[in-house]
C-alpha cells in the first residue's frame, strides 16, 4: 500500500483507451468532511508482478495520485499532522499469449502472389491484462470509504502519460455524486 505498493500493471492500464472504471463507497459517508489524507505505506510483495515493484511506474502513480487528489482540494498531511483519509494503491497484472494460425499465407503462385494453403501464417501477441485499485479508507474509523478499480488489457512498453492516465480516469470518479 502506499508510496512503496504494488502498482502491478498499472502502466498496463492506460495503454489502450478503453480502460474500464468502476466504484464502490460507503453511501452513507459525507466525502465533505474529507480535506487532507496521507499514504499507507508497505513495500510491494513477492505476489504483486514486476511492474508493481519499479520504482519509475511507483512514482508516476504516486505523483498522479497526488496531483488528483490536489485538484479535488485534498491536502497531503505532513508527517505530524492527522489526515482525514488514508490512500492506498495496489495493483496486479496477468500475462497471456494469444496464438492465432491461420490455415494460409500469401505466396507466389502461378497467377500472382495469392493466399496459399502451403505455409499457414502464425500471428502471436503478448499482452496482459492488468488491474489498479485505488483505496481510500477513513483515517479515525480505519474503514474503506472508497475504492476504484480500472481495468485494461495493454501491449508491452507502456509509456508515462499512459500511467497517469489511467489513474486520472479512476479518480475522475472522485468524489461520488451521493443522493
Amino acid at each position: 500500500m502506499g508510496r512503496t505498493t504494488g502498482i502491478a500493471s498499472l502502466v498496463a492500464l492506460a495503454a489502450c483507451s478503453s480502460v474500464k472504471v468502476s466504484t464502490e463507497y460507503d453511501r452513507t459517508t459525507n466525502f465533505k468532511n474529507y480535506h487532507s489524507y496521507a499514504w499507507i505505506l508497505r513495500g510491494p510483495g513477492p505476489e504483486e508482478a514486476p511492474a508493481s515493484r519499479d520504482p519509475r511506474v511507483r512514482d508516476i502513480v504516486i505523483r498522479t495520485v497526488d496531483e488528483e487528489l490536489a485538484s479535488k482540494g485534498l491536502v497531503k498531511a505532513g508527517p505530524d499532522q492527522s489526515p482525514d483519509l488514508l490512500v492506498a494503491v495496489h495493483g496486479w497484472s496477468v500475462n497471456r499469449i494469444d496464438v492465432k494460425s491461420y490455415g494460409y499465407a500469401y505466396g507466389p503462385s502461378p497467377y500472382g502472389v495469392y493466399p496459399t494453403m502451403a505455409t499457414g501464417a502464425v500471428d502471436v501477441r503478448q499482452y496482459s491484462d492488468g488491474t489498479l485499485l485505488i483505496d481510500l479508507v477513513d483515517a479515525s474509523t480505519k474503514q474503506m470509504i472508497w475504492r476504484g478499480t480500472a481495468t485494461d488489457t495493454f501491449e508491452p512498453g507502456a509509456e508515462a502519460k499512459r500511467v497517469s492516465n489511467a489513474v486520472k480516469k479512476t479518480l475522475d470518479q472522485y468524489p461520488p455524486a451521493v443522493n
